[in-house]
């Protein structure tokens, strides 16, 4: 009896040792990674950590945020608005890879803004609705914010700041901690993308739009909006991350016109129109702006306080 204790005792020790080794190695490689010229590129965090990580700013951000109700008609509306964004974003990554996009409407009409989290986690506030004329600038926005989540640029920004050995530690317990999950909230929310990585999501976002059907200019229409109503400047509340200046929109409109041609016209054709919805985007501002929106009970009053622990029975143990 003894000895098959002992032997098991030796596999236990054996199995954790190659696991700090095969640890020790990974961390080491990625380290060698890192070190190059782009970084870990999104090599070290997989789809499935990805997602875990988006779960958790997800939980961050309904904490501050007012969320629409799943069936009020903002909701309702952009699910169906953003479906043929996502199916247009599928040649750059396919939804499955990271279990499908989970979308939400801010319920916040002072706030102009969309957010991306890892993992497909996407948001759009009511007042970038309200402050959109059309639904080509919407679909240029979310496009956009699309190509963050399909070139994981995210999971690059947290690898290129975070260091390795912190990042594998993140995932060997039973998850995310909460304060993990806060940290990445927070540095999602007050960091700006590279500006590689906003040219590379205003090429992929004018792509999407256009194969949803869209009028691809609504981009740059939107980006014109945003400097009008800063005055000039970049506009703060559009993530920080976002600046939108003269030189961008040229970007963006000499993108357009190299990709289509003639066959896109600004302020005619495509669509500036909702496609697939069965509301308007007039009748979803009407909606919002007589403070019709429902939202979820419990989502912009903060996180709910930690349970005690557990008491311990005093006859455990004897």
């Amino acid at each position: 009896m003894r000895a098959g204790l002992n032997q098991h005792s030796n596999l236990t020790r054996g199995l954790a040792m190659n696991r700090r080794l095969y640890l020790a190695g990974f961390v080491a490689l990625a380290t060698t990674l890192a070190s190059c010229g782009d970084g870990l590129g999104g090599f070290l965090i997989s789809n499935a950590q990805e997602v875990e990580m988006g779960a958790g700013v997800d939980v961050q951000l309904r904490a501050e945020y007012k969320i629409a109700t799943p069936d009020d008609p903002t909701t309702v509306w952009l699910v169906q608005f953003i479906t043929p964004l996502i199916e247009a974003s599928r040649p750059f990554r396919p939804p499955e890879e990271f279990g499908g996009y989970k979308v939400a409407i801010i319920a916040d009409d002072a706030l102009v803004n969309a957010f991306a989290a890892p993992g497909g986690f996407t948001y759009i506030s009511t007042g970038l609705i309200l402050h959109s004329s059309t639904c080509a600038e919407i679909a240029g926005v979310m496009g956009h914010e699309l190509g963050h989540v399909t070139e994981r640029h995210s999971v690059k920004s947290i690898e290129d700041t975070y260091a390795v050995s912190a990042i594998t530690s993140w995932f060997l317990g039973d998850g995310i901690s909460s304060d993990i999950a806060s940290s990445l909230y927070g540095f999602l929310s007050n960091t700006q993308f590279s500006q590689a990585h906003e040219s590379e999501s205003d090429i992929v976002g004018v792509q999407v739009a256009h194969d949803a059907g869209y009028n691809p200019f609504g981009l740059a229409d939107f980006f014109r909006k945003l400097i009008e109503l800063s005055g000039g400047a970049s506009v703060p509340t559009f993530l920080s991350s976002h600046p939108a200046n003269a030189a961008r929109i040229t970007a963006v409109t000499e993108e357009i016109n190299k990709r289509y041609g003639d066959t896109v016209v600004d302020g005619q054709t495509p669509s500036y129109a909702c496609l697939g919805t069965t509301m308007t985007l007039d009748q979803i501002k009407a909606h919002i702006s007589a403070g019709n929106v429902a939202t979820i009970p419990g989502t912009g009053e903060g996180l709910p306080p930690e349970p005690p622990p557990a008491a311990q029975n005093p006859d455990e143990g004897s």
